[in-house]
């Protein structure tokens, strides 16, 4: 994570930071050294012309997790999983291609995009040569880039890896100044599929990859929160994002769309400067066992640095803590109607598409838990938990040991905790 410093800079350090909670940050002097991890290593391609020797501009960035490959132009020309040895980018061609569409739909300007505007597909080309090293490796290495879009639209992008990160991130700022066009950002990738899957709200869903029907034709576009998906046996390719919501796969090629640019209602609709990040993660595996949920709630929720009150905290604490990857505790809430302040809301999600036994353990002094469901039959149990069993069914009501609480579910629900005080 990156540590603020006087002056606007910032340093790095390699921080375990527990969920629903915190860690704190060793001083500089005392930073534990990166083993078990590998470090990020660095290279700039050179050319075996004779001296003196020249870069081709070309940049590598690997930590161990994956090993990515720019050309000089900042696109995508390889992204492999070191484990397996997997390359994830389709032979031939390249990723991180940006494209501009013509978008002028029949009626409604800023709502509607229409599917013929696939037809006037225009890549983006950059300039060789403008491809930089900036972080040269150790705890984070990246390669940065300026693109041309048009005459009055320019990019600049810093390609970055961390170590011990399963993906690549790609943070990009736009200043954008266009009439009817669509900029977007394709990935071909080296998987086959019939579908692929998208995040949606507490859950994710499959659309095709192909245009049989004119049902399939017709959904040309789909909605994604967080990541989309891309997966065959044994393999997979996931896209994420933090801000993103149109996204596709047809054939084997994922795309993120990034800018439209409407004159209706609001003529100067989306004209300006964006920043926005999305990321690329190669695994192994279905996107449940890879991980891919939690790689996107990490990408979206990066850690926070904050000065700690005096005496700083020597360990690392966590409020909630679940037993299983397949569950979500997605939101943590004051209570509407709470008294004195001392009842939250906690809502969960099952997002794998499974039943799953789950243990929900606190740090909190619980005084009772009210099991909330959308449902009159919720698919929850709740248990008491004062060992590491638990001992009976609980009521919609009970009074429970500050310890944790067991859940056999289904697919969302709620949890009433009131807190005793300090």
């Amino acid at each position: 994570m990156a540590l603020p410093k006087p002056g606007g800079a910032h340093s790095l350090a390699l921080v375990t930071v527990p969920s629903m909670g915190y860690a704190p940050v060793p001083p500089p002097t005392s930073l534990q050294p990166l083993l078990p991890q590998q470090p990020v290593f660095v290279l700039q391609e050179v050319t075996s012309r004779p001296p003196p020797t020249k870069t081709d501009g070309s940049v590598t960035l690997d930590n161990g997790i994956i090993r990515v490959k720019l050309d000089p132009t900042g696109r995508l020309t390889s992204l492999v999983l070191v484990a397996s040895g997997r390359e994830a980018i389709a032979e031939g061609a390249v990723g991180n291609q940006f494209v501009l569409f013509d978008d002028v739909p029949l009626y409604w300007d800023a709502w509607d995009v229409m599917d013929y505007h696939l037809e006037t597909r225009k890549p983006v080309l950059g300039q060789a040569g403008t491809l930089a090293v900036g972080t040269e490796g150790g705890l984070r290495g990246s390669a940065w880039f300026l693109l041309q879009i048009s005459p009055n639209s320019r990019l600049s992008q810093e390609v970055v890896l961390d170590v011990g990160c399963p993906y690549v991130r790609f943070h990009t700022e736009v200043h954008w100044h266009e009439a009817h066009k669509f900029l977007k950002v394709e990935f071909p990738a080296r998987v086959r599929s019939s579908q692929a899957t998208y995040e949606i709200q507490f859950g994710h869903l499959q659309r095709p990859t192909h245009y049989n029907t004119s049902w399939d034709w017709a959904r040309f576009e789909v909605w994604a929160h967080r990541w989309m998906d891309l997966s065959e046996h044994g393999f997979g390719l996931a896209l994420l994002n933090d801000c993103k919501y149109g996204a596709s796969v047809q054939g084997s090629i994922l795309s993120l769309s990034l800018l439209r640019a409407p004159k209706a209602p609001d003529a100067t609709a989306d004209m300006g400067r964006h920043e926005f990040t999305y990321a690329l993660m190669p695994h192994k595996g279905s996107f449940q066992d890879a991980g891919v949920i939690q790689a996107a709630y990490s990408l979206n929720f990066p850690l926070l640095a904050l000065p700690a009150p005096s005496p700083a905290p020597a360990t690392s604490w966590s409020a909630f803590s679940l037993s299983s990857p397949a569950v979500v505790l997605e939101t943590v809430k004051q209570a509407e109607s709470s008294p004195q302040r001392r009842s939250l809301v906690l809502r969960l999600y099952e997002a794998h598409g499974s039943h799953v036994d789950c243990w929900l353990h606190l740090s909190l002094p619980v005084q009772e838990a009210i099991l909330v469901s959308p449902s009159q039959s919720p698919h929850a149990h709740l248990f008491s938990l004062p060992s590491a069993v638990p001992v009976a069914r609980a009521s919609a009501s009970t009074t429970l040991s500050p310890w944790g609480w067991g859940f056999v579910c289904g697919r969302f629900w709620g949890l009433l905790i009131s807190v005793s005080p300090a």
